[in-house]
C-alpha cells in the first residue's frame, strides 16, 4: 500500500551493497520519497548532502567504514537529527552509541511496508 504523500521528501541512501540500496530506493520512492542521491561512502554522502540538501539521509549500518564515519562526514553539512541508520540488530551498547551520536533514529531492518517511510518522514520533519 502506498502512502498518501506528495513525494517531496528528499532522500539520500548511503550503502555499499548495490542490491540492498536499489531495493530500498524502489521501496521508498514508491512511498513518496524523491531519491536525490544513492552513494556508497561517507565522503560521497557529504558531497551529495552539500549539493542536494536532502530532508533525510538513510545509512546502512553495515557500510564499509561504519555508519559513524558517515555521521561524522555529514557533521556541519546536515543536521545530525536528519540521519537515520538502518541495522539488522541494535543491542543496548549500539543503541546508546547511536543516541549519543545525535542521529534521528536507529531503525531495524525488520521494519516493513510503509512503516519505514513513515519513520523517515518523521525524521525529516514532514510526518
Amino acid at each position: 500500500m502506498l502512502d498518501n504523500h506528495s513525494g517531496t521528501d528528499r532522500l539520500i541512501l548511503v550503502s555499499d551493497d548495490p542490491a540492498a540500496s536499489e531495493a530500498l530506493a524502489v521501496h521508498l520512492t514508491r512511498h513518496g520519497f524523491v531519491l536525490v542521491g544513492q552513494v556508497r561512502s561517507a565522503e560521497a554522502a557529504r558531497i551529495a548532502a552539500r549539493y542536494t540538501e536532502p530532508d533525510v539521509v538513510l545509512v546502512d549500518a553495515a557500510i564499509g567504514g561504519g555508519w559513524r564515519a558517515v555521521v561524522e562526514a555529514l557533521d556541519g553539512v546536515l543536521e545530525s537529527g536528519r540521519i537515520a541508520v538502518l541495522a539488522s540488530y541494535w543491542g543496548a551498547d549500539e543503541r546508546q552509541e547511536a543516541a549519543e551520536s545525535g542521529i534521528g533514529a536507529a531503525i531495524l531492518k525488520a521494519v516493513e511496508g510503509g512503516a519505514l517511510a513513515l519513520r523517515l518522514r518523521e525524521i525529516a520533519g514532514h510526518a
